[in-house]
């Protein structure tokens, strides 16, 4: 089921080009999740980085978007993106 960036209340600053298009099915994104202090690691994503403790990269599919937006463990989300190189 395609998901609608807007309707994520735990998703940080989606950029405007994000924010204009739903998820397609299928469609995978990596996010940058935070934990609310003192919980653990949701069991049905699997952590691609850890960062900080309680702060975890994962690439996620729309089923795991949606269970992440209603985990009381998690804080907010946010899509990574890539940074520009430094010449």
């Amino acid at each position: 089921m395609p998901i609608d960036f807007k309707s994520l209340k735990k998703l940080e600053t989606v950029q405007p080009s994000e924010a204009a298009r739903n998820m397609a099915d299928g469609e995978r994104l990596l996010i940058i999740v935070k934990l609310r202090d003192g919980a653990q690691k949701p069991d049905y994503v699997t952590a691609r980085t850890d960062i900080a403790s309680g702060i975890f990269t994962a690439e996620v599919g729309s089923g795991e978007l949606n269970k992440l937006q209603s985990d009381p463990a998690v804080e907010s989300m946010s899509i990574s993106r890539r940074m520009p190189a430094i010449d």
